[in-house]
């Protein structure tokens, strides 16, 4: 095994964290949050489709690139249903994220899913680029609370880039979007494919965004949801194995695809199932796990969280699985939940994913300052069983300083890393 470790972006500003982490700090009035009035631009932000009158809505503006989720600006109001106005006062000239969260149980911890988040120009994801607004005067912006922990309702994901196609791919009880670059008219071009996978967060969510900028690149990528979408489980539970094979197979069947040359991009818990496919399905050639984990853990149910069943079967049966230690619950140091279950189930445990199994190169990438789940420490874990496996393919980790859990869209160079790598590992 060639093993290629990274650190990257130590010298980026430290305040990036993972939404949970980082948005349960903006719900709490404090003297690093205080701001001093001074002259300069108002804006004025309408939050629209706010689901109820429950707790309030809070905005802020961030000028800290590469991140999103910090208050360079804040304001808060009380929630209302249907649109909520909110205005920044003293606004210093200046390219800013938006973001904005409803605290709807008002117990000034939001909890993202099932709460509201919604982003500046309405961004798929989490990207400064993506979310933000100049400021010269005064101005207005709309944006779009969604919430993640609610069930879609036949989402088609975002429009497809120019230069690229979006079908539909819901045969067999798949839900997903495909993307692929455009063919001239008769051509027989087949691109490499990857299989894109998203989290906790259910539906097509942000990963309709990757899967087109990698069409865009010329990656064909579908856009795969398992849970949270019209026919598919309301939870991230009892999730079937098999659905992940379903798709491998019609992915393989499309006519825009090399079915010789197809990967697998998993994010968070989506890199269990990213994992999985991969090692049950020597086909996929090349993997990507975004803030991974090399263990199946406890299902996910955003009504009642740590009360969830097994994440995933297989032929009808349960997968084992780990679950967090909730008696260390700290929504300022999360990871410790899942260090703890590590420790303790330690090495021989029926929950560890079998990734040498997989028949291809892996790439994981982690934030050093993950506030979710030790992302980093559980790509180390996975490379060492990899080792003690002799694995031959390339393994290439990297580590991201000052980053947390939300590397695809915090970081700049995360997207491309990803692309460059299907590229050059997808060749025929």
């Amino acid at each position: 095994m060639l093993a290629s470790h990274k650190r990257e972006g130590d010298d980026m500003h430290s305040g990036i964290r993972a939404c949970l982490a980082a948005l349960f700090a903006l719900a709490f009035p404090s003297a690093a949050l205080a701001q001093t009035p001074v002259p300069g631009a108002t804006v004025t932000v309408n939050v629209e489709g706010v689901r109820s009158a429950g707790g309030r809505v809070t905005a802020t503006l961030c000028s800290e690139a590469p991140t999103v989720y910090c208050s360079t600006y804040i304001t808060r109001s009380p929630a209302a249903a249907g649109k909520v106005q909110l205005s920044f006062t003293g606004v210093a000239p200046g390219r800013y994220a938006l973001s904005s969260v409803h605290d709807e149980n008002g117990n000034g911890r939001p909890e993202i899913p099932p709460e509201g988040l919604g982003l500046g120009n309405n961004a798929f994801a989490p990207m400064f680029d993506a979310t933000a607004i100049v400021v010269k005067g005064n101005a207005t912006y709309s944006i779009q609370m969604n919430y993640p922990g609610s069930i879609n309702s036949g989402s088609k994901g975002i429009a497809p880039p120019k230069g690229t196609v979006r079908i539909d791919m819901r045969e067999n009880g798949l839900y997903g979007e495909f993307y692929a670059p455009e063919r001239p008219k008769n051509s027989t071009t087949r691109f490499p494919a990857v299989i894109v996978l998203e989290g906790s967060a259910p539906g097509l969510h942000d990963i309709s965004y990757l899967a087109s900028q990698f069409a865009s690149n010329g990656v064909a990528a579908l856009a795969l949801a398992y849970w949270g979408e019209q026919g598919l489980p309301s939870t991230l539970e009892g999730i079937p194995l098999e659905y992940f094979d379903t798709a491998l197979a019609a992915l393989k069947a499309r006519p825009e695809v090399d079915g010789d040359r197809i990967g697998v991009l998993g994010v968070s818990r989506g890199a269990e199932a990213a994992f999985m496919l991969a090692a049950r399905n020597p086909s996929i050639r090349a993997v990507v796990a975004a803030g991974p984990s090399g263990v199946l853990w406890q299902g996910y149910n955003p009504k009642a969280p740590g009360q969830g069943g097994p994440a995933w079967t297989l032929a009808g049966q349960p997968q084992a699985f780990l679950s967090p230690d909730i008696s260390l619950y700290d929504p300022k140091a999360m990871p410790l939940m899942y260090t703890a279950a590590l420790a303790k189930a330690g090495d021989t445990s029926p929950a560890i994913i079998p990734v040498e199994r997989i028949n291809g190169p892996i790439l994981m990438m982690s934030g050093q300052e993950d506030q979710i789940w030790p992302s980093a420490q559980m790509a180390q874990l996975i490379e060492g069983r990899l080792l003690k496996n002799s694995f031959k393919h390339d393994v290439e980790t990297i580590v991201y300083g000052g980053l947390s859990h939300s590397i695809l869209g915090a970081s700049p160079t995360a997207i491309p890393r990803a692309l460059e790598f299907f590229r050059r590992t997808l060749t025929k």
